[in-house]
C-alpha cells in the first residue's frame, strides 16, 4: 500500500511541474524581431495604458493564450515561450499523385542468337499507378537563443532500399565471365518507410557568419535546393536529379551582406548521402557556393506565385569534389584506387511580378585510378569500354513561368544531360508543359503536366543500351556501340509522362 501510495504522489508532482512549465508558453507565433529589438508592437497607438509605479506592481499569473490572429494556411501550429528564447512548429504536407507513363521497351527475341543481326521487338507499354511521392512531418524553431534554430523532417511514404545493386565483376574472363551489374527494380520498392530528411543546428549570429550542422542538402544546384512544396513543377529535372548530390551529413559555414546581395555557403561532408550512414575512407567531400543578386537575398523559390513585387536578378555559382577510396573487385584484399569526382553549377534567374525565367548549367569530371578502371562500368559504360580513366559529363535545364490571374500558372522546362562525352547518342532529353491552380496558394494547389522523356540509345537507362549491354548469359554486343546491328535497328527510347497531383500542407 505505501508503495501505491507513493507512486501516486509522484505521478502528482510530475503532473504539477508539466503544467506548471506548459503554463509559461503562449500558444501564438514566434514573437515580432522588432518587438524584441525595442520597437513597439503592431497596432501600438499614442494611447498607451498608464505606467504603474512599482509599488503598485503586481505579479501576473501565467496563462496559457489562444492565438490572436488566424493561421496561415500551410503554416502548421506553433508553440512558442513569452521571452522568444525558445519556440516550436509543427506542420505536415503531402502530395497525391496519379501518373501514366507511356514507356518504349526493346527486348531480344532470341536469345541464342548473339551475331549481328540480332533481332529485338518494342514491347513498350502504358503504366498507371496512385503514389504518394510526399508525406512528410517537420518540427522546426529556435532554442535558448533567437538566431540558434533547428529543423527535422522526417518521410512517411520512404522508399527501403536497402542494397538497391550488386556489382559482380570479372573475376576470371577467360572462362567467359564478363562482370555483371544487378539492379533491383522499381516493383521492389515499399513506399512505407519512416526516413529521416533533415536534422539540423542553425546558428546564425552575425549576417555573416553562421553554420549548420546535421543531416541536410549540401549546397550544389539551385532546384535541389528549393524545397519540393515550393517547386514550379512536379519533378524536378533530368539534370538536377543526375548532377545535384541531395542530402549529406557534415558541417556548413554560411554568411551574407548586411543587404543580403552577396552570400557564400561552404561545407565538409561525408560524401556518401544518405545511402550509408558514416564515410568507409579518410576522404570527405567539400562544397562551396557564392550567390550575388541585385537587391535583396538569394531566393530559393521556382513558382511565379512567390515572386517578388519589383525586377530582381540574381546568380550563383557552386563547386563540389568528393574522392572515395575502392578496391579493383569486390575482394577486399584487391588493389585500392581513389575515384575523384569534381562538379561545377552555375545559375542565373530573372524574377518580374507575373512571369519568371530560371537557367541551371552543371558539368562532371570523373577520375579512376589505373588500379580501379573497372569501376567505370558502373559509373560511365562508354568510357569504360574504350579504356578511359576520365569520364566527363554535363547538362543544362531551362525553366521559366507566367501567372495569369491570382490562381492560375503556367509553366514550361527544358533539360538535357550528356553523361559521357566520349559516347555518341546518350543524351536524356527532358520537354515538359505543366498547369498549376492554386486554391490556397502552396498549402492546396492541383498541378497538372505532360513531358516528353526521351533516352537516346546508348543512354544509362535506356532500353536500347541494356540491349547492347546484355547480361550474365548474354555477351555485350560485338562492336559496342553497335545499335545497328539489331534487326529492326535500335531507335531511342521516346517516352511520355503525364502527372497530376494534389498538394496539401497543413
Amino acid at each position: 500500500m505505501r508503495q501505491i501510495l507513493q507512486g501516486r504522489a509522484a505521478v502528482a508532482v510530475l503532473i504539477l511541474a508539466v503544467g506548471a512549465s506548459v503554463r509559461t508558453w503562449a500558444f501564438d507565433a514566434p514573437p515580432d524581431p522588432a518587438a524584441q529589438q525595442g520597437a513597439p508592437p503592431p497596432g501600438a497607438g499614442a494611447q498607451s495604458p498608464p505606467a504603474v509605479s512599482s509599488s503598485e506592481a503586481k505579479p501576473q499569473e501565467p496563462t496559457v493564450e489562444g492565438p490572436k490572429k488566424p493561421f496561415a494556411a500551410g503554416d502548421g501550429i506553433t508553440f512558442a515561450s513569452s521571452d522568444g528564447l525558445y519556440s516550436m512548429q509543427f506542420g505536415v504536407y503531402g502530395q497525391f499523385r496519379f501518373r501514366v507513363y507511356d514507356v518504349q521497351q526493346w527486348r531480344r527475341t532470341d536469345r541464342s542468337i548473339i551475331t549481328p543481326p540480332i533481332p529485338v521487338e518494342d514491347i513498350g507499354e502504358t503504366l498507371t499507378t496512385f503514389t504518394i511521392p510526399l508525406l512528410r512531418v517537420y518540427l522546426r524553431g529556435n532554442a535558448f537563443k533567437p538566431w540558434l534554430t533547428y529543423r527535422i523532417e522526417a518521410n512517411l511514404v520512404a522508399n527501403d532500399e536497402g542494397l538497391r545493386e550488386v556489382f559482380i565483376p570479372a573475376v576470371d574472363p577467360t572462362a567467359g565471365f564478363p562482370g555483371v551489374n544487378l539492379r533491383a527494380g522499381a516493383e521492389s520498392l515499399d513506399g512505407r518507410t519512416f526516413k529521416l530528411m533533415d536534422f539540423y543546428l542553425d546558428g546564425l549570429p552575425r549576417p555573416y557568419a553562421g553554420f549548420r550542422m546535421g543531416q541536410f542538402k549540401v549546397p550544389f544546384g539551385r532546384q535541389e535546393l528549393v524545397p519540393d512544396p515550393l517547386l514550379q513543377l512536379p519533378e524536378r529535372s533530368v539534370a538536377s536529379n543526375f548532377f545535384a548530390p541531395g542530402r549529406d551529413r557534415g558541417v556548413m559555414f554560411r554568411g551574407s551582406s548586411t543587404e543580403g546581395k552577396i552570400g557564400y555557403q561552404a561545407g565538409a561532408f561525408n560524401g556518401t548521402g544518405l545511402v550509408q550512414a558514416q564515410n568507409v575512407d579518410n576522404s570527405l567531400a567539400y562544397s562551396f557556393r557564392f550567390t550575388g543578386t541585385s537587391g535583396g537575398p538569394y531566393l530559393s523559390t521556382e513558382s511565379v506565385l512567390d515572386d517578388p513585387e519589383t525586377f530582381h536578378a540574381q546568380g550563383a555559382v557552386a563547386w563540389y569534389s568528393n574522392t572515395r577510396q575502392t578496391t579493383q573487385t569486390s575482394d577486399p584484399l584487391s588493389l585500392i584506387g581513389n575515384i575523384e569526382d569534381h562538379r561545377l553549377d552555375a545559375d542565373l534567374e530573372f524574377f518580374w511580378h507575373r512571369a519568371n525565367l530560371l537557367m541551371e548549367y552543371f558539368s562532371e569530371e570523373i577520375q579512376t585510378d589505373d588500379s580501379v578502371q573497372s569501376r567505370m562500368e558502373v559509373i560511365c559504360f562508354g568510357a569504360f569500354e574504350q579504356g578511359l580513366l576520365t569520364c566527363k559529363q554535363k547538362g543544362f535545364n531551362v525553366q521559366g513561368g507566367v501567372r495569369l490571374g491570382d490562381k492560375h500558372e503556367i509553366a514550361g522546362r527544358y533539360s538535357r544531360v550528356d553523361p559521357d562525352r566520349d559516347l555518341e547518342q546518350d543524351n536524356l532529353i527532358e520537354a515538359t508543359l505543366g498547369y498549376t491552380l492554386y486554391f490556397k496558394k502552396h498549402a492546396l494547389k492541383w498541378m497538372t503536366t505532360l513531358s516528353a522523356i526521351t533516352l537516346q540509345v546508348n543512354a544509362p537507362g535506356s532500353s536500347g543500351l541494356a540491349v547492347q549491354r546484355g547480361d550474365a548469359s548474354i555477351p555485350i554486343v560485338p562492336g559496342f556501340p553497335n545499335p545497328g546491328g539489331f534487326e529492326p535497328k535500335l531507335t531511342d527510347d521516346h517516352n511520355k509522362l503525364f502527372i497530376t497531383q494534389i498538394q496539401w500542407m497543413f
